[in-house]
């Protein structure tokens, strides 16, 4: 019964993401955007759970009604479960969006440079490239939401030579046109 609860539970949430973008069809527009949000993220070998804040802008540009392509960049600070060391992460990266009316899907590829801070200094630094999946809503007013899962596995140091990292960021931003 739980099995076939949650299939027509994901059913009906499809079926009503589908009725919001036919009632909201628009094209993507170009223009520049900024976004802020939280970020969860988990490093199974360096330093666990942290939590924190995030910072990025987009170019976005249309390619079609369907497609548009979005390069960014974004940084991150977050607070780990360990005291005293701080994670620091820069990425920059390429997103190609499917427009579902104001709704987008696609994956991105990035690049990534984490700095590990503990006591005041950094002791290492993981980078590498990523892959991840994002989706979100844009208002024709230039408002969106934004839900981003990045694994950015098998980054590089001396002392972790095969890091896996993940991180989940909820951003909320404004697009000018």
């Amino acid at each position: 019964m739980g099995t076939s609860s949650a299939s027509r539970g994901l059913r009906m949430l499809g079926l009503f993401l589908l009725c919001l973008g036919a009632l909201d069809a628009r094209a993507a527009d170009n223009g520049i955007a900024l976004y802020v949000g939280g970020v969860h993220s988990n490093d199974s070998d360096v330093y666990g759970t942290s939590r924190g804040a995030a910072f990025g802008v987009d170019a976005q540009f249309v390619v079609n009604e369907d497609w548009s392509f979005n390069p960014f960049l974004l940084i991150s600070s977050v607070t780990t479960d360990i005291n005293n060391l701080d994670v620091y992460n820069g990425e920059g990266g390429l997103q190609a969006r499917y427009w579902i009316g104001s709704w987008f899907l696609g994956p991105q590829f990035l690049f990534h440079d984490t700095l590990l801070k503990q006591n005041g200094t950094v002791g290492q630094s993981l980078y590498g490239p990523a892959f991840g999946l994002t989706a979100g809503w844009e208002s024709p007013s230039g408002w969106s939401v934004m839900l981003e899962a990045n694994a950015l596995e098998n980054g590089t140091t001396q002392s972790v030579p095969k890091n896996n990292r993940s991180d989940v960021l909820l951003l909320v931003g404004y697009r000018w046109h």
